[in-house]
């Protein structure tokens, strides 16, 4: 079975089919929804995210980066980070890690060890979070993870501001997850065929 992920178009794909991505279950009850955004503001806020996710990263693998190397207007935001791991000093289990499934696929951004917990910690570096959509991400994220057989004892999002950060659990919403999923399902079907 070969697993595919188109990075530039975020796709994945499984022996050539197009799998639909959490991220692309939740976009109806997500922000990106809303007319009132500007879409510059909306790709401004996703390169953000993107750029701020492949530093953490770097920084939870190497335990540094170069800061000459860090865009000045993501710097605040990654000092938030650095302050969070700091803090919580989690012991990653893995990092940006993509997850295949039989009927969706995603990528968890950090699976670590608070505590003695297994968390699956979502970042988001956005000046909002939309905890309906979260709760329904990370829904879909854990069922991802127990299907490739990872256990997860707890949840968490991580909302990185410039002036600090907000780490908290969240309760997953399985009803939503089905709501969504089933008219991703039912949209593909009708539109490009079984």
């Amino acid at each position: 079975m070969a697993n595919i992920y188109d990075e530039i178009n975020h796709k994945y794909y499984r022996n050539g089919k197009e799998i639909p991505s959490i991220t692309e279950i939740c976009n109806p009850i997500s922000f990106e929804r809303l007319d009132a955004l500007q879409k510059a503001m909306v790709e401004r806020a996703k390169e953000r995210g993107k750029r701020c996710h492949e530093l953490a990263e770097e920084y939870l693998l190497l335990g540094e980066f170069d800061t000459e190397e860090i865009e000045a207007e993501y710097f605040p935001y990654i000092q938030q980070f650095v302050l969070w791991v700091k803090t919580y000093r989690p012991k990653v289990l893995f990092t940006e890690r993509r997850l295949f499934g039989k009927d969706f696929c995603g990528t968890l951004d950090l699976l670590c060890e608070i505590d003695g917990k297994v968390i699956n910690v979502d970042y988001k570096f956005t000046s909002a979070i939309d905890k309906k959509s979260l709760s329904v991400q990370l829904e879909g994220y854990d069922r991802l993870a127990k299907e490739n057989s990872i256990h997860i004892d707890e949840s968490w999002f991580l909302h990185i501001k410039k002036d600090g950060f907000v780490f908290k659990p969240i309760t997953k919403d399985s009803e939503w997850f089905d709501i969504l999923l089933k008219h991703n399902i039912k949209m593909k079907e009708k539109y490009n065929g079984k």
